[in-house]
């Protein structure tokens, strides 16, 4: 399997990035962070994966991250009702495997 690691420039390119692949029926997305960056990955076929990253939102208080009525990125503590949101999620820590059968099937 090829896998592309793209690397933007801010988190707000992220944001937008997510953004632009929302639609009517999903219009949430999720963003994994840590303290060093911010990453997704998407599925571009059954042999290639793209992994996007990005540095980390400067604001401390980013779990929910949307566009305002003035195309600038927000973070906010809470969801804003009826507006696409990108959820923050806060990763503690990533472990390599040697193949998906042993990631889920390994307790720690």
């Amino acid at each position: 399997m090829k896998v592309s690691v793209i690397e933007l420039t801010s988190f707000e390119d992220m944001i937008l990035f997510l953004y632009s692949r929302l639609t009517t029926m999903n219009i949430n997305s999720a963003l994994l962070c840590n303290t060093r960056n911010c990453f997704t990955i998407i599925t571009a076929s059954d042999q290639q994966i793209f992994v996007i990253s990005s540095p980390p939102p400067q604001e401390q208080k980013c779990r929910y991250s949307y566009i305002d009525d003035y195309g600038k990125v927000k973070c906010s503590d809470t969801p804003l009702p009826g507006r696409p949101t990108i959820f923050i999620l806060q990763v503690k820590e990533i472990k390599e495997k040697e193949s998906l059968v042993e990631a889920l099937t390994s307790s720690k």
